[in-house]
Order: structure tokens, then sequence, then C-alpha cells
């Protein structure tokens, strides 16, 4: 993932609700470009801030079992300020629907309690279809759970809940 959008998960109910954070840097590779008089994080980086809470609710709410998780549909996107550099996503995702393997999550990234981009995203669960005899999707569920390990630390170790 060459552009992970979370820095750390602030506490989860796993398959329930995830909040994470996420911080600006100024020397972020794609601020060059956008825009070099007035750096903000592009819109499509703040909605993948979303995307990628919803993929981790996701699997450490079904223990990692499900190979892929895939993004089917993006509904009622809503942008409402910047995220300038040194600023921090307080970002949150919330189950909402299970509907056989499809999930309909409730998310928010928030900076100093101003929204800044909401949506209902809608993720698939499935395998990879591949022949069992290639191990193909206990390969990815096996990676998936040490990317999240690596990036979070143990799911033992984070919040149940944040502080209200």
């Amino acid at each position: 993932m060459k552009y992970r959008q979370l820095d750390k998960i602030t506490s989860l109910e796993p398959g329930v609700r995830i909040t994470a954070e996420r911080t600006l840097h100024a020397d972020e590779e794609y601020l060059l470009d956008h825009f070099p008089r007035f750096p903000v994080m592009p819109g499509v980086m703040m909605l993948e801030s979303l995307h990628q809470a919803a993929i981790w609710l996701i699997r450490t709410g079904d223990n990692f079992e499900s190979a892929l998780v895939l993004l089917k549909e993006v509904r009622g996107v809503k942008f409402g300020d910047f995220l300038t550099p040194g600023e921090t996503l307080q970002i949150t995702a919330e189950a909402i629907k299970t509907d056989g393997d499809l999930t309909t999550i409730k998310a928010t990234a928030q900076k100093g309690g101003r929204t800044t981009v909401s949506a209902r995203l809608v993720l698939q669960r499935r395998s990879c279809n591949d022949p069992e005899r290639l191990q193909t999707d206990e390969d990815v569920r096996n990676r998936a759970k040490k990317q999240f390990d690596e990036l979070f630390g143990p799911i033992a170790l984070i919040p149940a809940k944040a502080a209200s």
C-alpha cells in the first residue's frame, strides 16, 4: 500500500466501529502537485482514509477470514473542508448494515470537530477464487493480518472504545 492513509487506530470494536487518525505531512509526494502554493490533501485521498478504515473494520470483524475486501460502491460523498499539512483527520467508520457478503459502512473524517469528508461505503467480502490447492486465500489472509499487526499492533492492544 503506497499511500497508507491511517497513522494509528485509536479505538476498535471489531466489525462494529473503528476510529483512527491521519496527520498530513508537508513532505508527502502528492502535495508537490496539489497544490504548490496551497498544499491540501486531495479529496480522493481523504476518501481513501475512510475506505482503509472500513477495510480494517471488516477484516477485524471476521478475524481476517475474508481474503479480499473490495470497494463496491460509494454513496453520498460530501466534502466539507480542506486538510493542510500539520492537521490531523479523526476518522470514524461504523458498520450499519450487513447483507450476505456486503457490508455498508457510514464513515466520516473530521478535523477540529469540522467534517472534511463523509460517505457511505459498500464493501464486499470474498475469496480470490483460485483453486484451493494454491492456498491463495490463506496467503492473502495471513498477509493482511501481518500488515495490520505491523501497522497498528495486535488487536488486543487497541482500546475497545474511545472515551466519550
